[in-house]
């Protein structure tokens, strides 16, 4: 579909929306934006927040967002640094109309905020291969389209229509201030070592080029050039004419001076840069990339001018940019092929849900997310750093092998090299870092978080079971790594060791560091060290010596994952031979017994009235408690991650009693948002916990609905046979079953804060880098289509009282295809009768598990492997 026809589908879409109040709100989300068809989203700028979505791949982050900001990085290279809010865009397209006295000029996009004397309706859709904004004034309609090829090419068409049939005469304007740099911001010298030079146009072009040249230190006493080239071409439909373009190389050109911005763009209202306009700027003023171009339009003509921007660091690939003609025909093939590639993305899993039955979820909107949630799951697996762009904003295990475990479903090929890549980065004794960097050349020592937060390794162990079971890849455990020496933790300092070993050898040595670092002389229990996956409650591990740095506090939320990592290694092991593996099958069966024993003795507590508890966790020696009937701070609190993970780990399968101590904690940190990580929150001073009362009350861990441990919390629901609650408690998860949203309302966030006091009303911190998304995602595949892989098959185990009529999921296990289709309420007569299986149209028997309380199946690998395509039929 053309470039145009893209844009007329949209601005119906809109109008449709705007029209019909019973199709929009069916379709709608909190925050002003819609889904719309083949699952794109529609969104309005608004003042309390904003949507962004993220393009590129191999690294390269291209951010675009509902406002008009654009910002782009890989790593640390930054072709256009993020404008903070308020400030002047890096990227800006404006429009002109001759006024009574010069030009009134409008932004194409909804930045900068200008003092606007033309009614517009602007509107942005995102779709998951590019952007496109529309704009509506004086009877035109602009759009603008941005994308990133695989290539890192940026791509911008500018189109104007006039939808009415009068004569038109206006100007459009682009404006491009990249940065050019491996740093994190803006410096006084930028400047100096800059240069903008517009070059005449190519053969088969009718615009001007622009060349930006930004010198940067390479290596002692050398500076190279990093480039950024841009690339123009206008068309013109039959009743459209060029009536003159202008072009200048400075912002003070553009803008009218130092002391003022695009805000007050002086050149625009006056319709021209002026006689002088610099063809070349460097030094003394900042460098831009901008045109001004005057346009008629006849009734119902229209233009489009495309802009392709093409950065590099060799002379050669500098030439070859330049000569580069951007038609339209190579620009709409550009976007066809991405929208190619990102159809391919995810497409051995997908999902539908049927008609609603109860409850806020929509099934239109709720399918569209699920799609949404793929891609966020994605992003956060093959991030390479940098997203939150800081020195140390790096790429961290945890959050990796996290969403690792959720990619694992369907895209193995591209977890596997993620998690080899990441298992290169552990030191010999088996110790993870909290974050790692990629060497930018061979010898290059990688920035590193080398904080010994004790539950990295475990979510390692984890993943990579997972992976196995679903998978059946074992050749991975030969694979080659590497290890890095930690040299230095607070200086970040680490070097490439000599040594390598298997994929399974690592698997050894992270599970060596986890026991070895437990209290082995009194409660056998994992020792918090720096933190767990809490980082905020940073405190546990410090010790009450002054000759070592950590003690003997403990982090149960980690040893209940170690106790896992030991069940996961015995089964992997299992498999491999037990008899080779004897000697180790022993010892983690050992530390099993060990780990169960200290945490039923240690970790359930009991006041006088006879109430059990699940502590957080303990102070060196066990001098204080977290997540007790008396805490530091002497107020009686709630935890949700021990309650969780002592369901997800096993411990609950030893002994079902303690489901009522769980829900109780479960009904003490509920609220409107979903499960609270801590209910009540940690007041500033209260000791012994570490950075966690410095946040306020009711944001983040503090107190709030922390979105990664409330679905933690709801996964355990699950896995406890309460549906009914875990679905309520899913619901209030999902960003679009809320009222306001302050970010994108089509993925997870990562909190949602509540305070009244200063007004903090389900506003998050930040969006799409979020480990949420993965926990959500494994729920629906684990827990909701119950999709649950062993090492000898898979277990069908779909949730009871799904709250739609039907749901169907396809998903590829191996080389064969299955299809879980869930019917709800087909035995209404005859409830008794119970779940029924059918197995290509064949019904089968299934299995009561006493801990879901739910009917299951089992598929053997033998029947996965004999056939290409199952269709399990699920009958309730």
């Amino acid at each position: 579909m053309s470039f145009f026809n893209n844009v007329n589908k949209y601005v119906a879409e809109y109008h449709t929306l705007q029209n019909n109040p019973i199709v929009a709100k069916e379709k709608a989300m909190p925050g002003k934006a819609y889904f719309i068809e083949d699952n794109n989203i529609l969104a309005i700028p608004r003042e309390d927040g904003d949507c962004r979505y993220p393009f590129g791949q191999n690294g390269f982050n291209y951010w675009v967002y509902a406002s008009g900001y654009l910002h782009c990085n890989e790593g640390l290279f930054s072709p256009y640094l993020r404008a903070s809010e308020g400030q002047e865009p890096k990227i800006a397209f404006f429009a002109g109309f001759k006024g009574e006295e010069g030009y009134k000029v409008i932004p194409i996009l909804s930045v900068p905020v200008m003092d606007e004397q033309v009614q517009t309706e602007r509107y942005t859709v995102f779709t998951k291969a590019s952007a496109y904004y529309v704009t509506e004034a004086e009877g035109i309609t602009f759009a603008i389209r941005t994308f990133v090829d695989a290539d890192k090419k940026m791509y911008y068409t500018i189109s104007a229509t006039n939808n009415t049939d009068e004569k038109k005469e206006f100007f459009i304007s682009s404006y491009f201030n990249p940065f050019l740099k491996n740093a994190v911001m803006e410096g006084a010298e930028n400047r100096w070592f800059r240069q903008c030079t517009v070059l005449p146009a190519n053969e088969g072009q009718n615009l001007d080029n622009f060349l930006i040249e930004v010198y940067e230190e390479r290596d002692r006493g050398a500076m190279a050039p990093n480039y950024g080239v841009f690339t123009r071409n206008l068309t013109l439909s039959e009743g459209a004419a060029l009536v003159k373009t202008e072009e200048t190389a400075s912002r003070n050109d553009y803008v009218g001076g130092v002391r003022s911005s695009l805000h007050t763009p002086a050149s625009l209202y006056r319709g021209t840069f002026g006689e002088n306009t610099k063809k070349v700027a460097t030094f003394t003023e900042v460098s831009v990339a901008a045109d001004m171009l005057h346009l008629e339009l006849e009734g119902k003509a229209h233009i489009r001018e495309d802009i392709v921007m093409t950065y590099c660091f060799e002379d050669e690939d500098m030439e070859v940019a330049i000569k580069e003609v951007p038609t339209p025909e190579v620009i709409d093939n550009a976007e066809a092929t991405i929208i190619d590639a990102e159809a391919k993305h995810g497409e051995t899993m997908k999902a539908e849900f049927g008609k609603r039955l109860h409850g806020e979820i929509k099934e239109e909107v709720f399918n569209a997310f699920f799609e949404h949630l793929k891609k966020q799951v994605e992003f956060c697996s093959v991030i390479k750093g940098y997203i939150q762009l800081s020195s140390f904003s790096l790429i961290g295990i945890r959050d990796v092998f996290q969403a690792l475990e959720g990619l694992v479903f369907y895209e193995p090929e591209v977890a596997r090299a993620k998690m080899l890549e990441a298992l290169n980065f552990v030191q010999p004794d088996g110790r993870c870092p909290r974050q790692y960097s990629l060497p930018r050349f061979e010898g290059d020592t990688p920035n590193m978080d080398l904080r010994p937060f004790i539950d990295q390794g475990v979510w390692v162990i984890s993943t990579i079971a997972t992976y196995l079971r679903f998978t059946q890849d074992f050749n991975f455990l030969d694979e080659t790594c590497g290890y890095y020496d930690f040299v230095n933790d607070k200086a970040h300092l680490a070097k490439k060791s000599d040594k390598t070993s298997s994929v399974l050898d690592h698997l050894f040595d992270i599970m060596d560091y986890l026991l070895t670092n437990r209290d082995h002389e009194y409660t056998k229990c994992v020792c918090a060290l720096y933190g767990d996956w809490n980082d905020a409650l940073d405190g546990l591990g410090v010790s009450k010596r002054k000759d070592r740095e950590y003690g003997t506090g403990v982090s149960v939320m980690a040893t209940l994952q170690v106790y896992q990592n030991c069940h996961e290694m015995i089964e992997l092991l299992e498999i491999l031979g037990a008899d080779k593996y004897a000697d180790k099958i022993a010892e983690y069966k050992q530390a099993m017994a060990e780990i169960e024993e200290g945490l039923v003795k240690y970790a359930i507590i009991q006041n006088e009235a006879g109430e059990t508890r699940l502590v957080h966790g303990w102070g060196d020696e066990r001098s204080y408690f977290v997540g007790s009937f008396d805490d530091p701070d002497h107020q009686s609190r709630d935890g949700i991650t021990s309650n969780a993970f002592w369901v997800l780990a096993g411990m609950y399968d030893k002994d079902m009693s303690i489901k009522d101590t769980i829900l109780s904690a479960y009904d003490r940190l509920g609220s409107k948002y979903g499960l609270k990580t801590f209910e009540p929150h940690f007041e500033k001073g209260t000791p012994g916990v570490g950075r966690i009362p410095n946040l306020p009350k009711g944001t983040a861990e503090n107190g709030a609905a922390y979105i990664h441990a409330s679905t933690f919390g709801v996964m355990s629901l699950f896995r406890m046979g309460e549906t009914d609650r875990a679905w309520e408690e899913l619901s209030k998860c999902l960003p679009f079953t809320h009222e306001t949203v302050s970010v994108s309302p089509y993925v997870m966030p990562n909190s949602y804060g509540f305070n009244e006091e200063k007004q903090i009303d389900g506003e998050s911190m930040q969006d799409w880098q979020t480990g949420s998304s993965n926990v959500v995602l494994k729920t629906f595949i684990r827990f909701v289509f119950g999709i649950e892989p062993q090492y000898k098959g898979i277990w069908i185990q779909p949730s009871k009282n799904i709250p739609f009529e039907t749901t169907e999921f396809t998903i590829k296990v191996r080389e064969s295809y299955l299809t879980i289709k869930y019917s709800n309420n087909q035995n209404a007569d005859n409830k008794a009768a119970g779940r029924v299986f059918k197995v290509n149209g064949e019904v089968q028997q299934g299995i009561y598990d006493d801990v879901m309380k739910l009917n299951k199946l089992w598929l053997s690998n033998d029947f996965i492997t004999n056939n290409k395509e199952i269709i399990v039929e699920v009958l309730d």
